[in-house]
């Protein structure tokens, strides 16, 4: 073979040398380029996560709360209306009105995972009305020693103790959502 084919086939052999180092070298840092996007925006996803909670908690917070309070004052009306025996119910209406608006604000801001437990403890609520009744009624026609007074208050304390454990229930959904740890729906990135 003479020198010029020989120096020929050296460069052609050099070249594609090159050229299929350059090819592979170009692959892996495609490849490697598509790992950190997807690093990237997998980083990104949980920063708009965090950032959702963070929005989302501070409303969500004060509706909780609020619904709460409300419930806890319904919770000592309760007792007091166990222990004073009046027919006008108006006040103990009125806070269980007001418990059902701050539920309305519960339902708004969410997440689906506290809407049941909100629910409940507005359910739980509004059947403590009728024990009530029956215990107020059973004291005005009996003595306050005999057993259908006493079985009447029983179940007025029972449906408190009910009503208390709903609030716990409430509380505890209410904190798990506050955390982020209830499934709330991300921001949409388009």
């Amino acid at each position: 073979m003479d020198a010029g084919v020989a120096a020929i086939l050296g460069a052609v052999v050099g070249a594609l040398g090159t050229g299929g180092a350059a090819f592979v070298t170009g692959l892996w840092t495609a490849k490697t380029t598509q790992r950190q996007l997807a690093a990237q925006d997998a980083q990104l996803h949980r920063q708009l996560s965090i950032e959702h909670v963070r929005e989302r908690r501070e409303p969500r917070s004060k509706a909780y709360a609020d619904f709460l309070a409300q419930a806890r004052v319904l919770e000592v009306a309760l007792g007091r209306y166990r222990e004073m025996h009046t027919l006008d119910m108006e006040e103990f209406h009125q806070e269980l009105h007001h418990l059902d608006y701050l539920g309305v604000q519960v339902w708004l801001e969410g997440p689906p995972s506290v809407l049941a437990s909100a629910q409940e403890l507005m359910k739980c609520a509004h059947h403590c009305i009728r024990p009530l009744r029956h215990s107020i009624a059973a004291h005005q026609r009996f003595s306050e020693g005999a057993s259908e007074y006493a079985d009447a208050k029983g179940h007025v304390a029972d449906m408190g103790l009910e009503f208390t454990a709903t609030m716990k229930s409430f509380a505890d959904a209410a904190r798990r959502a506050l955390n982020g740890e209830a499934d709330a729906p991300l921001p949409d990135r388009s």
